[in-house]
Order: structure tokens, then C-alpha cells, then sequence
């Protein structure tokens, strides 16, 4: 790469934040977990309504789980079928992040035995991984039998309640954020396709709306920079400053940079006027 690819960052970013529902994966783990269970239709226009703000998530979040009454095992399926629907390029992009220093969280409002497994293996530390915790009936399933799972849980108990969290509600994002930057300097970044992540975006210095998967009205009309292709490579392109990108030469990320900045002169990227990468 003789020359840094164009856009770049005026100025770095430290800290990403990722969502992992359609920014990460093509899929909402949620909605798959209704198709096994024969109510994707319903569960999915629930899960459609808040995520483009027609009502708001914490209304909806309890009542999809006690409609699905799902065991940890089935929940931790969705882990595997994040995998084989990850979007393109994102475990290439998370790489090269920490290649060049920066520190890269997810923060999503699906389950968490499943988010945090599909995270690790994006490359994400296990301590910068939050969703949604979920309690158990310890007498449900078969009590007797003691086959558990890698963390420890008995995979056939049956969902109980959620967890006290922001993450289920619309705007708590902001909250769970601001206590991972805790007040540290550097300059911040959000990747994500709904509202709750737009408005979680008074508390990062930019938000970067991903339309690749799914299009939001809300998102498409107020991210101050909008992916729209599938692929999340351009995140670098907007990203990283100069200096950064041309220390990706050489590297197995100058590719995924190259093809970040091919998508965005095909115009995979906008960028609101007055609102600089």
C-alpha cells in the first residue's frame, strides 16, 4: 500500500463500542429463537417495533421471554448461528483495531449467554462484553441431572426473569457506556443499527449508524456517518487517522482496509454534511 487510503480520522478515536444484533451478526438472536420455537411472525414484529422506536424495548423485552420460555441450552444455540451469520469483515475490523492499540466493546441488549461466546471468538476480551444476564428456574427441566455447560449452568433449566439492567431498555445503552469509559480520556466510538444505539450517542464523541443488515428510518435520517453496504470494512476508513491506516501496511489487515475504501468511493458511506470522519 504505497499511499494511506482517503478518508481518515481527523483526530484518533480510542474506545469502539459495537452492538451485536445486525451490526455484528445478520441476525437478531431473539427473533431466531422464536423461529425454533414457531413464533418468529410474532415475536419478531415486537422485536421490529422497538428497535425502530415505535415503543419502547423495556415494554417489550420480559414478555418475548415468557412467550419463548426458553432453556439456557437453547439460548446458548444462538452463539453457533451468530457465528455462521457474522458480517462481513467484522472480526477483520475488530482485529485491526487492537492491532493499532484501540480498545473494542460490545454492547448489546441480546442474551448474554450467547453474545458473550460469539464475542470471544470476534476477539473481544471477555470483560468488555455486556448483554443481558438472564435468571433460571432451578427446579425446572430435569433438576437431577447435573450436565452443565461452559460456564458452569445447567443447560435444560427454563427462563425465570431478566436481569436489573439498562441494556432492556431503549436508552439504557448510554448508561452501560458511560460506566465502561468510566471517565478514562480518549475519544469514543458507537457501530450500530438501532435506536437504542443512536441514543446511546450523547455519550460517545461519534456514532456510526450500520444499515448494512437492517435500515432503520430513525438511524438512516440522524447518524452523523451511515454504513449502508453489508460489510463493516469502512468502519476503518473512519475510523483510523492516516498515520494509523499506513501502520496497517504490511499487515493481514491492509486487505480489509483496501476493501473499506473501495466500498467507500462505491458510496457505501455518508457522511453528514458539517460532521468530518
Amino acid at each position: 500500500m504505497a499511499n494511506a487510503p482517503t478518508p481518515a480520522a481527523s483526530r484518533p478515536f480510542d474506545f469502539f463500542f459495537f452492538d451485536c444484533d445486525s451490526t455484528l451478526s445478520t441476525v437478531e438472536g431473539i427473533d431466531e429463537l422464536a423461529r425454533r420455537k414457531g413464533k418468529f411472525d410474532e415475536i419478531k414484529a415486537m422485536t421490529d417495533a422497538a428497535m425502530e422506536g415505535e415503543i419502547f424495548l423495556d415494554a417489550v423485552y420480559d414478555r418475548r421471554l415468557e412467550m419463548l420460555a426458553p432453556t439456557h441450552e437453547e439460548i446458548t444455540a444462538i452463539d453457533p448461528l451468530y457465528r455462521s451469520t457474522v458480517v462481513p469483515h467484522a472480526a477483520e475490523v475488530i482485529g485491526a483495531l487492537h492491532a493499532v492499540g484501540k480498545e473494542v466493546f460490545i454492547v448489546s441488549g441480546g442474551l448474554l449467554a450467547a453474545v458473550r461466546p460469539f464475542g470471544r471468538w470476534l476477539g473481544v476480551p471477555h470483560d468488555r462484553i455486556r448483554a443481558v444476564s438472564l435468571e433460571y428456574d432451578a427446579l425446572s427441566g430435569e433438576w437431577w441431572d447435573y450436565l452443565q455447560d461452559q460456564w458452569d449452568q445447567r443447560i435444560d433449566v427454563e427462563y425465570k426473569d431478566s436481569e436489573d439492567t439498562p441494556l432492556v431498555q431503549s436508552t439504557g445503552k448510554s448508561d452501560v457506556v458511560r460506566e465502561l469509559l468510566g471517565g478514562r480520556f480518549g475519544r469514543s466510538m458507537l457501530i450500530g443499527d438501532g435506536v437504542s444505539d443512536l441514543a446511546a450517542s450523547d455519550v460517545v464523541d461519534r456514532f456510526v449508524g450500520f444499515s448494512g443488515v437492517v435500515s432503520r428510518p430513525h438511524v438512516v435520517a440522524e447518524a452523523e456517518v451511515l454504513v449502508t453496504g453489508e460489510s463493516l470494512s469502512p468502519v476503518l476508513n473512519v475510523a483510523l487517522t492516516e498515520s494509523e491506516q499506513l501502520g496497517l501496511s504490511g499487515t493481514v489487515y491492509e486487505q480489509v482496509l483496501e476493501e473499506g475504501l473501495a466500498r467507500f468511493r462505491a458510496g457505501e458511506v455518508l457522511v453528514r454534511k458539517g460532521s468530518t470522519p
